[in-house]
């Protein structure tokens, strides 16, 4: 009752805060496909609530949303057809990472669209709700936004499947019942991490997360998971859910965990938080030249944005974990041509950030990518195979569920569009096929998928991401052994091998996990040690 109330009170002020505000694209179809992308990573709001702007755009996340669409048109246009007679559409937003914003497009996305004049909750509140004409969403990336939207799914048995939302939390089908995702649970990838801390032999390490739900549940689950193996953790740094740069406390924040880090023995700092943190916290490691290793989590292991920086080399080494890695096919080409064919609104927008050049060849603008004109054969340098993937794993599942439930053949399909949200659901969570080598099945709403394991190898101009091993959930690591070998006889400048001078002796002092070298106490004596 209490959510009906809220939902009733955010949708009686949504004059004020409108939804048109913010970048949105739809194709009609049969069927339509809901997507919440944050095509912009944060949302800036004023003092007045309704005045809201949307900053800090993302190409990769510009082309992940585009991913959703290739692959619906893939769908309607293959041979032979997989729904024969039917197509599907898409109504896509822009969320800017923000929550509100989200549920509002949830709103949108839960309205029965063939009555513009509708709203999602009935005239009476113990009748029925009304069958939303979205019959499926692919979204969020963010855990924390996820959560928040799937509250609302939930009411009418809308099947929502995230391409990145990792949180454990999500799991829980008693909280979160229609929802389903194309990655793995944090679970195993904080077990990932550990495991991959001991096959390195390091034995201190720091933790930096968010006061989010990523990055919460992810911090802690790492605390417990390393103390089990005998790691000594030397500090957890857990940040604001407002970390920008346009706070002043922010700016604080920022400058005691350098601090942190620069006095640190830590052998290896884990960053379980969203990409917008670790961009902050990278361009200081730059600056301040900390050359550390860092254990990146999925959000940000292969972020073109923070890869690219500018003398990345500077903060030091780099490992990951990420999703099952995959190219889309076809993708790539169809990027090049993007532009050549009937647009949608989130290119038209992109066109009005990045107009192409026409006096470019292929060959020269391959060699000179401009950030402020980007050429198509320069924006499919942008495409990633993690997260792409596990978009294009998603459309996939949603026609293999659509397929099933509508019986279709070769030919035709013999039941109509006339079905419940509720009916999809349960044969999305039935699925059980493979897409091109990939084998996917749900247990919970959990994917049967692994990690890979990822290294930032900087050692030419631009910083090349490569996959180096695997994880899966059943425990099994698989890494080369020279680069297990070598990382375990490394002697690390950061790690606890000391000697002290004469007069001197090692002693833990506070929650460091190192000995420090202090003064021997008054009748002691040390002739070094170590």
């Amino acid at each position: 009752m209490f959510l009906l109330r809220l939902l009733v009170s955010i949708i009686g002020v949504s004059h004020s805060f409108s939804i048109d505000d913010t970048l949105h694209s739809y194709s009609s179809g049969d069927i339509i496909i809901g997507g919440l992308f944050p095509i912009h990573l944060e949302m800036n709001r004023s003092t007045m609530p309704e005045k809201f702007s949307c900053s800090r755009y993302s190409i990769q996340m510009f082309l992940r949303s585009q991913v959703m669409i290739y692959a619906i048109q893939e769908i309607n246009q293959r041979t032979p057809r997989v729904l024969p007679d039917l197509t599907l559409g898409y109504d896509l937003y822009d969320t800017c990472g923000d929550v509100s914003l989200a549920i509002r497009a949830a709103l949108q996305l839960m309205k029965n669209q063939s009555d513009p004049q509708s709203c999602l909750l009935p005239s009476e509140i113990h009748a029925a709700l009304p069958e939303p004409l979205t019959k499926v969403v692919i979204g969020e990336r963010y855990s924390e936004v996820s959560i928040a939207v799937a509250r609302i799914f939930t009411l009418s048995s809308v099947a929502q499947i995230s391409y990145a939302s990792t949180s454990e939390l999500l799991s829980k089908k008693f909280k979160f019942p229609t929802f389903l995702r194309t990655v793995s649970s944090d679970e195993f990838q904080t077990k990932g991490i550990s495991q991959l801390v001991t096959e390195f032999n390091w034995k201190t390490v720091a933790i930096v997360g968010s006061d989010d739900e990523y990055g919460k549940y992810g911090s802690d689950r790492l605390e417990d998971t390393l103390n089990d193996m005998n790691v000594c953790i030397e500090f957890v740094e857990i940040l604001p859910g407002d970390f920008t740069l346009n706070n002043s406390d922010t700016r604080q924040k920022l400058k005691y965990l350098v601090g942190q880090l620069i006095n640190s023995s830590a052998e290896a700092i884990i960053m379980f938080t969203k990409d917008t943190n670790v961009e902050l916290i990278m361009e200081a490691a730059i600056k301040n030249n900390l050359n550390r290793t860092w254990i990146a989590s999925d959000t940000w292991s292969t972020s073109a944005r923070i890869s690219k920086m500018q003398d990345i080399k500077l903060a030091g080494k780099v490992f990951g974990f990420i999703f099952r890695r995959n190219e889309v096919p076809g993708f790539k080409n169809y990027v090049s041509a993007m532009f050549n064919r009937t647009t949608n609104a989130i290119i038209r927008h992109h066109l009005t950030r990045y107009p192409l050049c026409s006096n470019q060849s292929e060959e020269k603008t391959a060699h000179n990518c401009s950030m402020q004109s980007l050429d198509p054969h320069c924006l499919s340098s942008y495409i990633d195979h993690d997260e792409s993937y596990s978009i294009y794993l998603a459309v996939q599942v949603i026609a293999e569920g659509l397929r099933s439930l509508l019986k279709c053949g070769n030919q035709r399909c013999e039941r109509n569009t006339r079905f419940t949200t509720s009916e999809l659901l349960e044969e999305i969570k039935k699925v059980n096929f493979s897409v091109d080598s990939t084998r996917i099945y749900f247990k919970d709403g959990d994917p049967s998928l692994g990690y890979d394991i990822v290294y930032w190898n900087m050692s030419k101009q631009d910083t090349q991401i490569q996959s180096i091993g695997e994880y899966w959930p059943n425990g099994t690591i698989r890494l080369p052994e020279g680069l297990r070998r070598s990382m375990k006889v490394e002697v690390s400048v950061f790690n606890c091998s000391k000697t002290c001078k004469p007069g001197n002796m090692l002693k833990i002092q506070g929650k460091r996990c190192c000995p420090k070298c202090v003064p021997c106490a008054s009748r002691e004596f040390s002739p070094g040690n170590g």
